[in-house]
């Protein structure tokens, strides 16, 4: 590497030792110094200056950028030698940590032309921070000095991002115009703006890091706006896991401005932060000087920040910025936990919703059709034959657009759904009464028996495919999903088995079917609505209304759980009774029997046991007997039995 001949050295108080290094090195390269103090050096800087073009500076990180401000001015060039080991500039600057190699590097004769960014004059090293932008902060000392070790980064990033989840919930949007270097003026709110100049490496240099460099002649501005707190920690966690990758796509609480110049307006006066110092000013004038001063950098400065291609065009992206009054008025009151939309937002959706919530001749020619072919499945005992009446039933529609007119407190949408809703129900129930009559048999077939007690298992699958069918409407290209949630709701069969006892005559088979579609129906237009909620679809006006709505599908979901609690508490009760007798072997008559295939039915008096007995030797009635007592004495009530004999050789 090329030296310089002659060179200033400004050098602060505690660094003497330091001088000394770089004075035996200089010594053996034949160069010549002129050492200063930094005091001296402001007190007569043209004087000093006449000594040498290059200053090689042994100050704090908090004096170098007044040094950087004069390189800009006098036209010297710079070296940099932190004499604290912990300095930042290390990373601003690429600078090489053995301190033999730093020294011959801020002597280089060629140093590299570079940017200066400058705001209300006062020269940005690395990051200027407006507003409240929790996890990408840089006002702490934290910013200024960093921690020499591994542990002791991690325990520093750790209570950043402790403290700044317990401050998230108290961010607010501010109101700011922006006017870019072409004069265009935007007018929005923000919770945070940041501007990066040489620090890239961080979480908010990683975010536009594929445009970034000093030599473009543009300040990178990211403006952060989350419509939601929900919709920041996204863009936290995915921040979080890309690690030190750039990120591919701009995140949506993210817009980002890259211009030489910009002057942010506020309604009050602005605090900001300027690399890690506290400023404030009724407004902020951005400008990046080009190629204003020139600096020894390291090798890896100059391979990683490649020249971006100059173009004389500012960029732009601003798509995720409110622009909605209502949007605005809202966002300024305050940060809701989950974003908040207007219909012009997601007009095809809504337009889709509504047209399922109408009464059509497809949808009546249907909604028969799936269930002249479920009933014929129930009868048949097929499970295939019910798939297919499955996927033709149309229900499935009005109950997700039920969904959305509770959480958006629509009355048309409301409306129509409900209406849309009872005609299917109707019609699935005098279809299946008129099937039931027609057909001479009255046979309680698996199929049917399956539908006839609800528990909260099926609750669960109601909610699931609630949210299943929420977020296919929401996401286009998983519209494709929907025939598979349908088949897992299963809505028709169990309309099919009510009207079949409604046939019959039978009450007992119409309770527990209809109770097993109340509970699919609630739990889908619940579970639907709440991941509506969660995908941002929430009104920004009556918002209260949409919560009153949600709260009135979540007090009859938690009324149908009750029957449902109990029907799942006599499952278990069956489930635990028939475990038992299956791992018992029973000695009776001091005959050895083990039961197999064994299912219980809890009786309003008793229990009902169904299944075979195993034994190696011969059973007699009286073992039955004997068995039956050991039962009884056991579970204290009644047992009826009846049982197979097997015997086992």
């Amino acid at each position: 590497m090329a030296l310089l001949e002659r060179a200033v050295v400004v050098y602060q108080r505690g660094a003497e030792a330091l001088l000394d290094r770089i004075t035996a090195f200089c010594n053996r390269r034949q160069v010549c110094i002129h050492p200063v103090s930094l005091a001296d050096f402001h007190a007569s800087p043209e004087s000093i200056l006449s000594q040498a073009d290059h200053v090689v500076t042994l100050i704090e990180d908090g004096e170098l950028s007044q040094m950087l401000a004069a390189s800009r001015h006098y036209g010297f060039s710079l070296g940099i030698i932190p004499p604290n080991a912990n300095s930042y500039t290390y990373r601003l600057f690429n600078l090489p940590s053995g301190l033999d190699e730093l020294i011959e590097q801020a002597f280089d004769d060629s140093p590299q032309a570079m940017d200066l960014l400058l705001c209300n004059g006062e020269v940005v090293m690395g990051m200027l921070m407006l507003g409240d932008s929790p996890f990408l902060d840089r006002r702490s000392k934290a910013y200024r000095v960093s921690p020499p070790s591994f542990v002791q980064r991690w325990w520093q990033s750790f209570l950043l991002l402790l403290r700044g989840l317990l401050r998230l919930p108290s961010i607010r949007h501010f109101p700011v115009t922006l006017t870019t270097a072409k004069g265009q003026t935007i007018k929005t709110v923000v919770t945070g703006i940041t501007v990066i100049e040489n620090d890239t490496g961080g979480l908010a240099g990683r975010v536009v890091s594929s445009t970034l460099s000093v030599e473009d002649g543009k300040a990178s501005v990211l403006l952060i706006s989350p419509k939601s707190i929900g919709e920041y920690l996204t863009f936290l966690g995915v921040s979080l896991f890309q690690g030190n990758r750039p990120m591919k796509t701009l995140p949506a609480a993210v817009s980002y401005i890259r211009t030489s110049r910009l002057t942010i307006q506020g309604n009050q006066p602005l605090v900001y932060y300027l690399d890690g110092k506290q400023r404030q000013a009724e407004a902020l004038d951005i400008e990046v000087c080009q190629k204003a001063v020139s600096i020894c950098v390291g090798q890896g400065w100059k391979a990683e920040k490649a020249k971006v291609e100059e173009s004389a065009k500012d960029t732009l992206r601003l798509e995720n910025l409110p622009v909605d009054k209502a949007r605005i008025d809202m966002m300024v009151r305050r940060l809701p936990f989950f974003s908040h939309a207007v219909e012009e937002e997601f007009k095809d959706l809504f337009l889709l919703l509504k047209q399922n919530a109408k009464i059509e001749a497809d949808y009546i020619a249907l909604m028969i059709l799936s269930v002249l072919v479920a009933n014929l499945g129930l009868m048949m005992n097929s499970t295939a034959v019910l798939i297919g009446a499955m996927v033709l039933a149309p229900l499935m529609s009005p109950i997700i657009s039920l969904s959305m007119g509770l959480l958006r407190n629509d009355r048309a949408l409301l409306r129509g759904s409900v209406n849309c809703i009872v005609v299917g129900v109707v019609i699935a129930l005098a279809t299946s009464a008129l099937v039931a009559m027609l057909v001479p048999l009255q046979r309680v077939t698996p199929e049917i028996a399956a539908r006839l007690q609800p528990s909260l298992l099926d609750l669960g699958v109601a909610i699931a495919s609630g949210i299943a069918g929420g977020y296919a409407y929401a996401r286009e290209k998983v519209m494709k999903s929907l025939p598979g949630v349908a088949i897992a709701v299963a809505l028709v069969p169990p309309l099919c088995v009510a009207g079949i006892g409604i046939g019959w005559l039978d009450h007992d088979m119409v309770f527990g079917a209809m109770l097993l579609f109340l509970t699919n129906l609630a739990g889908i237009a619940l579970a639907a609505a709440i991941s509506f909620l969660v995908l941002g679809f929430a009104p920004i006006s009556r918002p209260a209304q949409g919560a009153k709505s949600l709260a009135l599908s979540l007090a009859l979901t938690l009324l149908l759980a009750v029957p449902l609690s109990y029907s799942f508490n006599q499952m278990h009760s069956s489930w635990q009774l028939e475990h038992e007798l299956v791992s018992e072997v029973f000695s009776v008559n001091g005959k050895q029997l083990r039961m197999v295939d064994v299912q219980i039915g809890l009786l309003r008096h008793g229990v009902r046991v169904t299944g075979d007995i195993a034994s190696p030797s011969r059973l007699e009635e009286k073992d039955l007997w004997a068995l039956k007592v050991v039962l009884e004495q056991r579970w204290q009530r009644p047992v009826q039995m009846e049982v197979g004999y097997r015997l086992e050789l």
